[in-house]
């Protein structure tokens, strides 16, 4: 199976209401403004990265210049709904 590559649009989709935990507070809980931050939290996001990639193996990474970051590892159910994502 291919890496799937989100670009921004496609990764606001993948990770709606914030289900994989990209943008959680130090304490590992959803922030209280989550809602209304998300779109800032996903720019500032796609500041530091160009897209996100999900491999086969449900890994996320960030990618720029033809590096790849791992941000989450073995995320349950990533590469899956990336590919519906993608399907759209």
């Amino acid at each position: 199976m291919k890496d799937l590559i989100l670009s921004k649009e496609e990764f606001k989709l993948f990770n709606q209401f914030d289900q994989f935990g990209f943008f959680y507070n130090d304490d590992g809980f959803p922030k209280d403004d989550a809602d209304d931050t998300f779109d800032a939290d996903v720019d500032d996001l796609f500041q530091t990265y160009d897209s996100i990639l999900i491999d086969s193996e449900d890994n996320v990474f960030g990618f720029k210049n033809g590096i790849k970051e791992l941000i989450f590892e073995s995320v349950s159910e990533a590469y899956s709904i990336a590919m519906e994502v993608k399907d759209r």
